[in-house]
């Protein structure tokens, strides 16, 4: 009976020891969900794809989810990821050449993800977004063109915190492209070099049908590895989105949100 209460006191350190490395592992694995940064996490193949976007009121948002890339799409060695406020309104829609655009106000929904492959590496990024009205879409496309015609050669800032670019034109992609009917395109090569010197040839296609814009972006163009639908040609793979985009009820992106 006279060892009883250091039995006690054991049990108690030893409980104590256990709740320290509890919380010590619980708050390591917030760290490396909350920072992309920590050696060994993958942000994007940890982030699930989102099904509807967030905090919206547009009572169209739950069709953006038929726009995006999906699992069933890719061949078996990319994966659909999530994006950090992929599913809202937080992070910008345009952002070519770091440009201006007036047009991301009338925004009210938006769902963007991307087909990664098992090293983590982005093969295609998909993005649906709806605005207020047709025209915004159609206010968009002018301000998309009209960035790309007064790029600066030299870099420029970010206006919304993205890293510092020198962008460069290269002539359209889309020229031999099929049109889908009831489809606007717009389509965009160009290489983005960083402060280090760094490029990466990209390609971006915007298209729009009413209120409704899609994004198809290919962050690798020079050597593509999306595969949709069986489709690697990066006009052929851009036309399954543009169809999906025809195909929504006229009067979900006829009416203002």
């Amino acid at each position: 009976m006279s060892d009883q209460p250091a039995f006690r006191r054991v049990l108690r350190i030893a409980a104590g020891a256990i709740v320290v490395v509890v919380m010590a592992a619980t708050v390591q694995d917030l760290a490396r969900d909350s920072d992309p940064t920590v050696e060994g996490s993958s942000p994007d193949l940890a982030t699930p794809s989102p099904t509807a976007p967030s905090q919206s009121r547009d009572p169209s948002a739950p069709l953006l989810i038929d726009l995006i890339v999906s699992d069933a799409d890719v061949g078996p060695t990319l994966t659909v990821a999530g994006m950090q406020g992929g599913n809202g309104l937080s992070q910008p829609t345009l952002d070519l050449c770091n440009g201006t655009y007036p047009s991301e106000e009338r925004r009210t929904a938006r769902l963007q993800v991307r087909a990664v492959d098992n090293l983590g590496d982005t093969a295609l990024s998909t993005e649906a977004v709806l605005y207020t009205s047709g025209a915004d879409t159609a206010n968009a496309f002018t301000e998309l063109r009209r960035t790309a015609e007064n790029c600066p050669s030299g870099p420029v800032d970010s206006p919304v915190g993205l890293p510092t670019v020198t962008t460069r034109f290269r002539p359209a992609p889309d020229a031999n492209w099929p049109q889908v009917p009831q489809v606007e395109r717009l389509a965009f090569a160009f290489d983005s070099i960083d402060n280090s010197g760094d490029s990466t040839h990209s390609v971006a296609v915007y298209l729009r049908r009413g209120r409704a814009l899609l994004g198809v972006y290919f962050s690798h163009a020079d050597a593509p590895t999306a595969v949709v639908d069986g489709k690697t040609a990066l006009g052929d793979i851009v036309n399954i989105f543009a169809a999906r985009l025809a195909k929504l009820p006229l009067a979900a992106i006829s009416t203002t949100a």
